[in-house]
């Protein structure tokens, strides 16, 4: 399966404040190493960990380099299907590059979105109304989960 990793993924592996969630996330990490499943991520998470303060940062792009991901771009028509999904107020304007994440997925065609971000993208209100303007647009369905949900914990 491909699998677009979003950036919370990486981010819940440095936080200890939520224990439960980082051990669940360092076993997806090793799950994902030893499955056939492929990991995509895009310059968006590598933006989006670079507006972190070190020493975050540094520890961020280790955690990314061990997924040992394939990186796919943001095109044109990535950044369309994002619009249309700012059209439909998916999420707050401030959040734009949650709907980035998703565009890159689905405009690429991969299974599923990995996310903790419960509030934005591993939510069912908010994956009904991405499908939604999908559908609308004739891009596939996407399905957005957590690393627990993922590795079926």
């Amino acid at each position: 399966m491909n699998l677009y990793v979003e950036t919370s993924v990486p981010n819940m592996l440095l936080h200890d404040d939520a224990p439960e969630k980082k051990q669940i996330t360092e076993l997806f990490v090793q799950w994902l190493r030893l499955s056939a499943h492929e990991p995509f991520i895009s310059p968006v998470m590598i933006r989006e960990i670079a507006r972190t303060q070190s020493p975050r940062r540094e520890l961020l792009e280790k955690a990314v380099l061990e997924l040992q991901a394939t990186v796919l771009d943001v095109t044109p028509q990535v950044e369309v299907l994002a619009g249309q999904y700012a059209q439909a107020r998916i999420v707050p304007a401030r959040f734009q590059d949650d709907l980035l994440h998703v565009a890159v997925a689905v405009c690429y065609r991969l299974e599923m979105i990995v996310s903790w971000n419960m509030k934005h993208l591993a939510n069912p209100r908010k994956v009904a109304l991405i499908n939604a303007v999908n559908r609308q647009q004739g891009w596939p369905l996407m399905r957005i989960h957590t690393p627990q949900e993922v590795i079926g914990l």
